[in-house]
């Protein structure tokens, strides 16, 4: 198993397929499952991704 390359504190891009590009921080790390806390989302809970979908912005 690859081993998950962000760290909680990182700000990082996700694709999402219906909603689109989510930027955020890594707030949660479980696994290959990153918790992220969304820039413009409700700051109560975190939105859940696969690590191998999510980048670093450029």
């Amino acid at each position: 198993m690859s081993r998950n390359p962000f760290r909680i504190g990182d700000y990082v891009v996700a694709d999402e397929p219906f909603n689109g590009r989510i930027e955020g921080v890594v707030m949660a790390i479980n696994g290959r499952c990153l918790g992220l806390l969304a820039t413009g989302g409700p700051g109560d809970h975190y939105i859940y991704y696969d690590y191998r979908t999510v980048t670093l912005p450029n």
